[in-house]
C-alpha cells in the first residue's frame, strides 16, 4: 500500500509585512512556479473549517479573476498555485485553541520577574536565532524559516519555555498544553484529508514545522517531503 506524501512549508504571516508583498511580487510568482514542480495533488493552508465557506468563495472569485489577493500567504501563494494546478479548492486545516491561559506575555513575564537566570538564556537562544535570520528578501526568507537547523534552534525556545513557573505554577508548560493542543489538531486534520496516492502541499507558519513534522512522521502514514529543494536559490 502506496503512503501518501506531505511536504510542509513554513512561511512568514505576510499580512504583517504588506510592503515586502508589494515590492516582491516577482519572488511571489517564483515560489508558485517552483511548486508547481512538486505538483501536490491537495494545498493545505492554516485558515480554520469555521471559515471554510468563505474560503471557499474568496478562492472561486479569485479563479474568475474577481479577487485581488490580500496581504494573506494564502491568497498570495496558496490560491495562486491551486488555480494554477486546476484544483477546485484549498483545504482549511487549523484549528482554533485559546492560547491566552496563559497567554505567551504571560509566561515571558513570569520568567522575567521570578526565573531571571532562565530568562536570560531564552533571549541567548532568541539573540541566535536572529542571527540565523536573513530577510533580505522573500526568498531567503522562505529558505531559513525552512531550514532543519533554524527550527530546531526554534524549539529550544519552546522547551525552555517548558521550564518557566515552579510545581505549583506550571506557567510554561499550560502554554505549551495549548500549543501542542494546536499543532496535534492540525495534523490530524492533514491525516483525515490523505488518500494514498496524494501529494500534499501545506503552508503553514515556521514556529508549528517541528511539531507537525514529529506528529506526522511519529505516525508512520506518511513519506515527509523537504521543501528545500523546490524553493529558488
Amino acid at each position: 500500500m502506496s503512503k501518501p506524501e506531505v511536504m510542509l512549508l513554513g512561511t512568514f504571516h505576510m499580512a504583517m509585512e504588506p510592503q515586502t508583498v508589494n515590492e516582491q511580487q516577482d519572488h511571489i510568482h517564483t515560489v508558485v512556479e517552483a511548486f508547481k514542480k512538486y505538483n501536490p495533488t491537495k494545498i493545505a493552508v492554516e485558515k480554520s473549517f469555521l471559515i471554510e465557506e468563505e474560503l471557499d468563495r474568496k478562492y472561486q472569485k479569485f479563479q474568475s479573476g474577481e479577487l485581488k489577493p490580500t496581504y494573506d500567504e494564502v491568497e498570495q501563494i496558496a490560491f495562486r498555485l491551486a488555480h494554477q494546478l486546476e484544483h477546485p479548492r484549498v483545504h482549511p486545516v487549523d484549528e482554533i485553541v485559546d492560547m491566552n491561559t496563559p497567554s505567551l506575555n504571560q509566561v515571558f513575564e513570569w520568567a522575567k520577574e521570578h526565573q531571571h537566570e532562565l530568562f536570560q538564556e531564552i533571549l541567548v537562544v532568541q539573540s541566535k536565532l536572529k542571527e540565523m535570520e536573513n530577510d533580505e528578501d522573500l526568498l531567503h526568507s522562505l529558505s531559513y524559516i525552512n531550514r532543519p537547523d533554524y527550527i530546531q534552534e526554534l524549539q529550544r525556545v519552546y522547551m525552555k519555555l517548558a521550564k518557566v513557573g515552579d510545581r505549583q505554577h506550571q506557567v510554561g508548560v499550560q502554554w505549551l498544553k495549548q500549543w501542542h493542543h494546536r499543532d496535534l489538531a492540525i495534523s490530524a486534520n492533514i491525516a483525515r484529508m490523505a488518500g494514498p496516492h496524494d501529494r500534499i502541499l501545506v503552508l503553514i507558519g515556521g514556529d508549528h514545522l517541528h511539531l507537525l513534522n514529529q506528529f506526522l512522521s511519529d505516525s508512520g502514514d506518511f513519506i515527509i517531503q523537504s521543501p528545500l529543494p523546490y524553493l529558488p536559490k
